[in-house]
């Protein structure tokens, strides 16, 4: 931990050096980026990691603890800014080639699910600010332990859904389980339906809309919701950043901020949320995929809502784990993984806007610096996210996803128990049951 006091008898951690500053020894990292056969090898892991991350649908909180925390030990703002570099690149890069990937049971259907997208993006923004001012308030020793707990928790539900998928999989291949819905025609509905004319334009819209790749009007409503959250986030002052409108970090008005944006989320949910299920409600006038459905059924919408809140909270509060929120609420809903995987990884890029606006307001790292962490990012998604998406697409091993979760979880309980030993024996155990209070 850079900056941090220290002992020199004990030094400090890896690639820092405890030094006497006149006033006391204080910790001092090495320059970032410094190439030595060490960093070499951990930068060569980065893409890696990476990779394996994003194919899960986690994102690239899964690299934080094991690489930036422990084997770089970057100090916290570092690793947050570096952190947002990778979560930028990958998810935007990514979000552009699932685009574009097929279905597996439906190849002419795109793989991210829109309609569930919207839910989650109605609730991510404001839980994550709820989950970053809460996290502003509890010690270190206090968020590695909630980590902890998340990781641990993980593991046996996606080990669980793991084998299920599995299975799911090899019935599908061995004809065991077909995919029983054949997705209708206009045509087909003519001649196996009394639908007026009328009607079978309706649904012939719905069709057409359902199959492109890039659904404008489902975009809208999510993005739309990125832009009234995050203008009023930005209302808001907190120990990175200014308000844009001067409010004191420290005043009751800055706190309050936070119902505004409650407010404005219900608004627009609403408006939202009446929208699509007036259009679910035509669908089922016209008897379009009547299995699906995600805003009429109050439970399912409901489901899916508070998915997105523990997500975003999740990744405010501890700074990961939205992902795998995400992936666990879909696989519950029998979701098949790669869907599942997709429709995650799309919500974890609208994280990412929203983490490249902090970045820039924070910003710390060089531009050279940030070029050279994008290129990691890129490097990862080319060498392993999307040969690997080649190869399940071609060989229907779809669960292949929740195995990579697995291991990224593994990884971060293995680099949390390290740091928590790690931190609590260079610098006392009572340094972790501080925290910085800005105010």
């Amino acid at each position: 931990m850079s900056g941090q006091l220290c002992n020199p008898d004990k030094g400090c951690w890896l690639l820092s050096n405890c030094e006497w500053n006149e006033i006391s020894y204080t910790c001092v990292h090495d320059p970032i980026l410094e190439l030595t056969l060490y960093t070499g090898f951990v930068y060569a892991l980065i893409p890696i990691f990476l990779g394996i991350g994003i194919l899960g649908g986690l994102g690239t909180g899964m690299i934080k603890r094991p690489i930036l925390n422990l084997m770089l030990n970057y100090p916290a703002s570092i690793a947050t800014q570096v952190g947002d570099c990778f979560l930028f690149i990958t998810t935007t890069l990514n979000s552009f080639l699932l685009f574009f990937e097929k279905h597996p049971d439906h190849p002419e259907l795109p793989l991210i699910n829109f309609d569930i997208s919207i839910i989650f993006n109605q609730t991510i923004p404001l839980a994550w600010s709820v989950g970053a001012f809460l996290q502003q308030r509890i010690p270190q020793f206090g968020l590695y332990l909630f980590q902890l707990c998340f990781m641990l928790g993980a593991i046996p539900f996606l080990w669980k859904f793991t084998h299920s998928q599995k299975q799911l999989e090899l019935d599908k291949r061995d004809k065991k389980v077909l995919i029983v819905e054949k997705i209708k025609t206009k045509e087909d509905m003519l001649n196996e339906t009394n639908l007026d004319e009328k009607q079978l334009i309706q649904y012939e819209n719905f069709y057409i809309n359902d199959h492109k790749k890039i659904q404008i009007k489902n975009l809208c409503f999510i993005f739309g919701s990125f832009i009234v959250n995050q203008t009023i986030v930005l209302m808001r002052s907190n120990k990175y950043n200014n308000s844009i409108i001067g409010i004191d970090a420290c005043t009751l008005e800055n706190n309050l901020v936070l119902i505004l944006i409650l407010c404005a989320n219900g608004i627009y949910t609403i408006l939202v949320y009446w929208n699509k299920r007036n259009e679910e409600y035509y669908k089922d006038l016209v008897q379009y995929r009547p299995e699906f459905r995600y805003f009429t059924p109050k439970k399912t919408f409901w489901l899916y809502y508070l998915g997105g809140c523990a997500a975003g909270f999740s990744t405010g509060f501890i700074g990961m784990g939205g992902g795998i929120i995400m992936v666990s609420v879909l696989l519950h809903k029998k979701i098949i993984a790669r869907e599942a995987a997709a429709t995650s990884a799309f919500g974890t890029f609208m994280i990412a806007l929203n983490s490249l606006i902090q970045l820039f307001l924070q910003k710390t790292i060089t531009n050279e610096q940030m070029l050279i962490f994008f290129s990691l990012g890129i490097i990862g998604l080319i060498v392993i996210t999307k040969p690997a998406y080649m190869l399940m697409n071609k060989f229907k091993v779809g669960y292949v996803v929740l195995i990579v979760d697995i291991i990224s979880v593994t990884n971060n309980v293995f680099a949390i128990t390290a740091l928590i030993i790690i931190n609590s024996t260079l610098y006392g155990f009572d340094i972790m049951l501080n925290y910085n209070q800005h105010c």
